[in-house]
């Protein structure tokens, strides 16, 4: 068997997925399954039974991988670390509501930190972010200093112990000032507020709480100044050379390339040492689009590059010996640790030094197996791996091309004669030659990829297959001259400039490269991840083609079936019907044309508003797109509300109303128009000084959009829902500032149904507009200024008397939103009350006779579920 390794790697790859896909993993009947199969394995290798030997090898590898998986996410996911975090967030919940304060809805609490250094310090959008593997953990109190040896010293170890890693963000204007200090392998004491990582409970958006813990994250926190960061030792003589050589290579960096462009300068850092931290973020979203972000993150192509300059320098010296091998694996390995570990850069490091061991003890074997290996290994020794995209990722692309690129340009058969040719006719013949390699080698990538892509990111994009000519070769320059600028910064400034021009090109070139979607938008687009049975069925059809295919290739002389060529052809229009599915995705066919319903659904944003409604015949109007994240890098318009549009099975918005101009609720609206192109975008009292508001009025005008300002008394029917404005009344005087009570209150009335959006609207605004509203058999109440005492008069709940309720609010909110008494008061209205920061999305539907309510809590913790509310 030509590529054996593939066997039990592929076992160890498909048992880890199994393991971390299955909820509750059922231990002893998996462990039953593996001894039976080792002995199945064993009585076949004596029976020389060589079919059972691989099936039994293949599903014993298959069980070990899944038990491994399992026991990697139970240590992941409940450290010792969450569970002393939970012990003294309950002890200082219980003290304040002693106190008569109320925390947040989710756990978070005040501790004395100490630990190791994961990663050296990254500047972030708040302050300064540290990344720690926790040691121990001791309660304290809010504002005190971190605590000295002595005051551990005296507590025993057990109490202390609390294992896991965190992310810190250090704020404050010491931070920036001290970030250099703060050095991967370094021990540090720190007093951090540290709290459960955000978390968005809505249709479409990804867990990023458990992404972070397969990642090693277990809690995220803040420390209020750099002072209270206190370093109790250096780490050892290896972290501190290798910490000491990354920031002497950012400032041989940020000197040689930043004096041409700080741009060049950030991608370059990051190609060469792998510091993504200076990226600016429309940069990295640009190349996402583009298909090229992987040029710009250490990966497979950059250790190939290191590996082929050893090689070629070990040549042009004529030494290719055992030595030279060894030598490379240890530059390698070295490399790998001064960048930082990765999935891709483990991933080609580990094969790079498989194939310098090969060749140091003169062994071939197929790059497949050497792939099958590394795998293995990788998964051996972090098993959650097989969730980390960057891992299916260069995996899946560097299997394409091993697989695909041999049989697409097979040697010339020998005796044939060859045509003379001049050096121009074979300079020009290598150049085709390598061109149409790389071309092949992108879309076998491309092609193999592409539902990883839709899955986890959402995205499909077809520029890369064009873009890859241009963004390899600029890739390579940038990170060949990055590595040349950083020695000849200790020895001549002069000559590290010039060779910072160099990469500066190779950088800014390949920004450029991405402006390709500006003219062809097409060749990249956001869709939903698609169905698992879409996807599977895309794989298998594609294994079974690419199998008959090559088989009938490769045998000459062999002649096919008409069974073979009938399962050929049918694997091959099975392959390209999934293939469009994922590509279209037909949701969206179906959803543009509505289903009769009437559907609002409350998002989960935290603290801000977002409500999406799609009328009985598909239309669709967005109110408010939330905002307000804890880091501006996160967009929550492009990450949490988007996500739920596309779920929902829609590519475009009729109708976006802005309530007002508060962050928390304009805060994504961009993002939103940016994808969506709503035909029409409603304002309510213009506020001529509001950045945020300005700013999106000029995109959506440069995207087609109408601008309309919205006052009460406006209304329009929409599939035979009549969209009535209640508030506000045109305005007399200009407004110089956003106001809670200028917010568009929309009342939506369709048959016995009334739905009534409040906005932030405060009780002087529900004085006025009361009477406003007709009663109604059956109402849908978005509760004011997320549940806030400045809103929600008795007198107005009393008026609207609805029957369900929803307040939008963050569970990590310090405001005490939503205030129990504001509850209470909608509650002995008849109403039942649903929370966005406790039930998650929130979604009624409606026939215009009934409701009925579904929150995304109850789909995935049971047994949350709330009945219809239908009137008799």
């Amino acid at each position: 068997m030509r590529h054996v390794a593939a066997v039990p790697a592929a076992g160890l790859l498909a048992g880890a997925a199994l393991g971390l896909a299955s909820a509750d993993f059922p231990h002893p009947p998996v462990l039953v399954l593996l001894i039976s199969a080792v002995s199945a394995a064993v009585w076949a290798w004596r029976a020389t039974h060589r079919s059972m030997l691989v099936a039994a090898i293949g599903l014993a590898f298959c069980c070990g991988g899944a038990l491994l998986a399992a026991d990697a996410w139970q240590r992941a996911w409940r450290p010792p670390l969450r569970a002393r975090f939970e012990a003294l967030a309950e002890e200082q919940r219980d003290e304040a509501v002693r106190q008569g304060r109320r925390l947040p809805e989710d756990a978070e609490a005040f501790a004395i930190v100490y630990g190791t250094l994961r990663a050296d310090a990254a500047p972030s959008d708040a302050g300064v972010s540290l990344s720690i593997s926790v040691e121990g953990m001791d309660a304290g109190e809010t504002g005190s200093a971190p605590a000295s040896a002595e005051s551990f010293g005296g507590k025993a170890l057990a109490e202390r112990s609390a294992t896991g890693g965190i992310l810190v963000t250090v704020t404050g204007s010491l931070a920036a000032d001290r970030m250099d200090a703060w050095r991967a392998g370094r021990h540090v004491r720190l007093p951090v507020q540290l709290h459960r990582a955000a978390r968005y409970l809505d249709p479409g958006v990804p867990d990023h709480e458990r992404a972070l813990a397969r990642r090693g994250t277990t809690l995220v926190g803040t420390v209020k100044s750099a002072a209270l960061v206190e370093i109790t030792a250096r780490g050892s003589i290896v972290d501190e050379a290798l910490s000491a050589a990354r920031a002497f290579s950012r400032h041989a960096i940020a000197a040689a390339v930043g004096r041409w462009s700080a741009q060049s300068a950030a991608i370059v850092a990051a190609i060469v040492i792998g510091d993504r931290a200076g990226l600016d973020p429309d940069v990295q979203r640009r190349l996402q689009e583009a298909g090229t972000y992987h040029v710009i993150a250490i990966s497979g192509g950059n250790i190939a590059i290191l590996a082929g300059l050893f090689i070629g320098l070990f040549r042009f010296a004529g030494w290719l010996g055992r030595t030279a091998m060894l030598l490379s694996i240890a530059a390698l390995v070295a490399y790998a640790a001064f960048v930082g570990n990765g999935a891709s850069v483990d991933r080609a490091t580990v094969m790079a030094a498989l194939y310098f061991a090969a060749r140091a003890i003169d062994h071939r074997s197929p790059p497949l197996n050497a792939l099958a290996v590394t795998a293995a290994l990788l998964v051996l020794a972090d098993p959650l791996a097989v969730t980390d995209p960057a891992f299916v990722l260069t995996l899946g692309a560097t299997a394409a091309i091993l697989v695909v690129v041999p049989v697409t340009y097979r040697p010339a058969l020998p005796g044939r004669p060859r045509r003379a040719q001049s050096r121009p006719q074979q300079i020009l013949r290598a150049i085709g030659s390598a061109a149409s390699t790389m071309f092949v080698a992108s879309a076998a990538a491309e092609a193999v990829l592409f539902p990883v892509a839709a899955t986890v990111f959402s995205r499909v994009t077809f520029a890369g297959l064009v873009l890859n000519f241009l963004a390899i070769p600029l890739m390579a320059v940038a990170q060949i001259a990055g590595m040349v600028v950083v020695p000849l910064a200790a020895t001549s400034a002069g000559a590290a400039a010039f060779a910072g021009f160099a990469a500066h090109l190779g950088a800014a070139g390949l920004v450029a490269s991405a402006d390709l979607l500006r003219f062809a938008p097409f060749l990249a687009y956001r869709i939903a991840p698609p169905s698992i049975a879409a996807v599977a069925t895309y794989y298998a059809a594609v294994a079974v083609w690419w199998t008959l295919w090559r088989r009938r290739v490769a045998i000459t002389g062999s002649r096919e079936s008409s069974a073979e060529r009938w399962l050929r052809r049918a694997s091959a229009g099975a392959a390209a019907i999934a293939a469009l599915w994922i590509l279209t995705d037909p949701h969206t066919l179906i959803a543009g044309h509505g289903d009769g319903r009437l559907h609002l659904t409350a998002i989960d944003v935290g603290q801000g508003d977002a409500i999406f409604i799609v009328f009985p015949r598909g239309s669709t109007l967005l109110v408010d797109a939330g905002g307000l994240s804890s880091s501006s890098a996160f967009d929550i318009g492009d990450r949490v509300v988007a996500p739920v549009i596309r779920d929902a099975g829609f590519r475009r918005l009729d109708l976006l109303a802005v309530t007002h101009g508060d962050p928390d609720h304009v805060g994504g609206a961009a993002a939103i128009v940016e994808e969506f192109r709503p035909r029409e975008v409603w304002e309510g009292i213009p506020v001529p000084r509001s950045e945020p508001l300005a700013r999106l009025r000029t995109l959506a005008q440069a995207r087609g959009a109408r601008w309309a300002n919205v006052y009460a008394g406006d209304q329009v029917l929409i599939d035979e829902v009549n969209v009535i404005a209640r508030h506000p009344a045109p305005a007399d005087w200009e407004r110089q500032k956003v106001r809670n009570d200028d917010s568009i209150v929309l009342e939506l009335r369709w048959r016995d149904v009334s739905i009534v959006l409040t906005g932030d609207a405060g009780k002087a605004v529900e004085h006025d507009i009361a009477a406003a509203f007709p009663p109604a058999r059956l109402r849908v109440v978005k509760i004011p200024h997320h549940g806030s005492l400045t809103s929600s008069a008795p007198e107005f709940v009393a008026a609207l008397h609805p029957q369900i309720a929803i307040v939008s609010a963050g569970r990590t909110n310090h405001f005490g939103h939503p205030v129990p008494e504001i509850l209470d008061r909608y509650r002995t209205a008849g109403a039942q009350v649903f929370r966005t920061d406790q039930d998650g999305a929130v979604t009624v539907t409606s026939d215009g006779y009934s409701l009925h309510v579904d929150t995304f809590a109850a789909q995935t913790e049971p047994p949350r579920r709330h009945e219809d509310t239908k009137e008799k």
